[in-house]
């Protein structure tokens, strides 16, 4: 009985030490595996996003630019600092994620977080905040109280990334417009923060772009705001035609003696034409065709009526009559039809009128007024993607016209579903913002305000060309274009900024100066650039919109305490589900080795 007894002893001492040897060859092997496993990754990348709106993910153009990076690129990070507030610290590491994921595709990126206040005396800091602000980083005053009361702490919100022998300033930490969070929509416009300058370092020559001057434009300082957007990215100017053939194309004299000419390309990628209001001359409207035949792009902003905010100033009323510009026939050519009528709308923005008077002093009181638009329906297209509201001022209709098959024609925005359109001549008054709205003549329904047409449009000198033109045969007339874009808004006022002569200070486009809010006018117009300059990549990175779905706050309020419960008892089961299985494996092994 004890020699069986031993056996069985011996059997269980010698199923321990078998044991113990299985379990330390499977720990080897596991850490085995794990460092084959990291080895591979270093020189591997791949990941899986199962975010819906794809918001842990770098868009191709990203890829692609990162991947044929020539040189090294280096950020500088600026959010660093042991009294950086909770939030912007939060932020500070979804910048590092996205320099991660940026530094995986290229090797050519490198970056740093730096607190450049560290250690630094008063006079140091003030002379260190002045730097920043000179390269356009303001810093951020963030107040808070502690134990020792309330102290202020300044974030630099951005970043300086260098390529070679050139820097530039990116702003990360961004207002929202809209006055939502700061933080979701900083996160949503990261990528392009980031994207945008290394792309601007990256390019030898910057693209072209133009307003036109000579025809009553809105001058420089009603477009100043979005020329200094735009010159982030672009080469901008002001031209005036004047009859010259050589304003949009370069053309010089190759032979004096023989009288030819060195005919060239457009000097010019866009030409935008923002509210003429005075009439176009043949030979201007020539020199604007033959650029577009060369595969110029255009955006128009056209105003076809006299109607403007400006003849309220004086009067409660004036008479708006259609605009003689004597451009119809060429934007019929081109495909669109911009009426000379009014839309009015329901949706619409308030402005001041008077009310009444207290002694010799007037009183005012914002009202809506229909003229004045809020635009909030849009197409589907990058071009308007991330785009929420415009403010717009006395719009017209446009209607797409002609039978070109060559010409892709989409909406960009539109009226609401409660419009109304008012033909010229007609008188305009501020009585329509008091008088209560008759529903049923607001019929209309998504009046367009801004369509794209891209193809290849035809001439609208083809086959009438004036004898004075046909006698220059060296121009080499084109009697179509090669495949080219154009926008046509119906409002120029869209891009028009308030500009405050006594300050000297322009505010944005789509700024309303009377419920100071901020509309999107000017990142359409550059939405409406980068496509027209065919910086598609840019596009689709500012069209990116993350969404982050909440819970319904009625359904978890109502089910608090199953969901509670369900949340404690179901991982304390699975961990005790484990566990049993885990010994019952265990008991049945060991139980066959010793039956052994």
């Amino acid at each position: 009985m004890k020699k069986n007894n031993s056996k069985k002893n011996n059997r269980q001492t010698e199923g321990g030490r078998q044991f113990k040897k299985n379990t330390l060859i499977g720990l080897l092997i596991a850490l085995a595996a794990v460092i084959v496993v990291n080895i591979i990754s270093s020189f591997l990348f791949y990941r899986i996003d199962l975010t819906k709106d794809k918001r842990h993910s770098l868009s191709k153009g990203t890829i692609e630019m990162l991947n044929n990076l020539e040189d090294r690129v280096y950020i500088r990070v600026y959010l660093k600092g042991k009294d950086q507030p909770a939030d912007y610290q939060l932020f500070a590491k979804q910048v590092e994620q996205v320099l991660q994921d940026f530094r995986s595709y290229s090797k050519n990126v490198y970056f740093e977080f730096i607190d450049p206040l560290e250690g630094k005396t008063t006079e140091e800091v003030n002379s260190i905040l002045g730097e920043f602000v000179k390269k356009g980083l303001d810093p951020i005053p963030v107040s808070r109280e502690d134990a020792n009361g309330y102290s202020t702490h300044m974030v630099i919100p951005g970043a300086i990334i260098s390529y070679r022998d050139h820097e530039y300033p990116t702003k990360l930490v961004v207002a929202d417009p809209a006055g939502a969070d700061w933080m979701q929509y900083s996160i949503e416009e990261l990528e392009y923060n980031l994207v945008a300058p290394i792309r601007r370092l990256l390019k030898t020559e910057k693209p072209t772009v133009a307003f036109l001057d000579g025809h009553g434009e809105l001058d420089f300082w009603n477009t100043c705001w979005t020329g200094m957007r735009l010159q982030r990215f672009y080469n901008v100017s002001r031209i005036t035609l004047d009859g010259k053939i050589n304003c949009l194309r370069n053309i010089s004299i190759e032979d004096s003696v023989k009288q030819t000419l060195r005919l060239g390309n457009n000097k010019y990628d866009v030409l935008i034409i923002a509210q003429p209001t005075q009439p176009f001359k043949e030979y201007d409207k020539y020199i604007i065709d033959q650029f577009i035949m060369r595969g110029g792009k255009v955006l128009w902003l056209i105003d076809n009526t006299t109607a403007s905010l400006d003849s309220l100033q004086n009067s409660p009323e004036f008479f708006a009559t259609p605009r003689s510009l004597y451009i119809n026939d060429l934007l019929f050519t081109y495909g669109v039809r911009i009426n000379p009528n009014l839309i009015q709308d329901l949706s619409c923005l308030p402005i001041p009128q008077q009310v009444g008077m207290i002694g010799d002093q007037p009183q005012f009181k914002l009202m809506a007024f229909p003229y004045c638009l809020d635009i909030v329906n849009f197409g589907d297209h990058p071009i308007v993607r991330n785009i929420k509201e415009i403010k717009s001022e006395f719009a017209g209709s446009i209607d797409l016209v002609g039978k070109n098959a060559d010409l892709k024609k989409t909406m960009l925005m539109c009226s609401s579903e409660r419009s109304k359109l008012v033909p010229t001549p007609s008188i305009v008054t501020l009585k329509v913002g008091v008088a209560q709205p008759n529903p049923q003549e607001f019929a209309f329904r998504n009046l367009p305000v801004a369509v794209l047409v891209e193809g290849e449009f035809e001439s609208a000198f083809k086959g009438i060309l004036p004898v004075e033109f046909d006698t220059i045969k060296e121009l080499d007339f084109r009697p179509k274009s090669t495949y080219t874009r154009q926008i046509f808004v119906s409002d120029g006022d869209i891009i028009r900024n308030p500009f405050d002569r006594k300050r000297n200070q322009p505010y944005p486009a789509g700024y309303d100066i009377y419920t100071r809010k901020m509309y999107d006018n000017t990142e359409f117009i550059v939405n409406c650039v980068n496509y027209l300059c065919a910086d598609d990549d840019l596009l689709q990175l500012r069209s990116k919109n993350f969404r982050i779905g909440s819970l319904n706050k009625e359904k978890v309020r109502g089910r608090k305490t199953f969901l509670a419960s369900i949340n404690i008892i179901i991982p304390l089961a699975l961990i005790a589900l484990m566990g049993v299985v885990l010994i019952l494996m265990r008991k049945i092994r060991f139980s066959k080795k010793i039956n052994k």
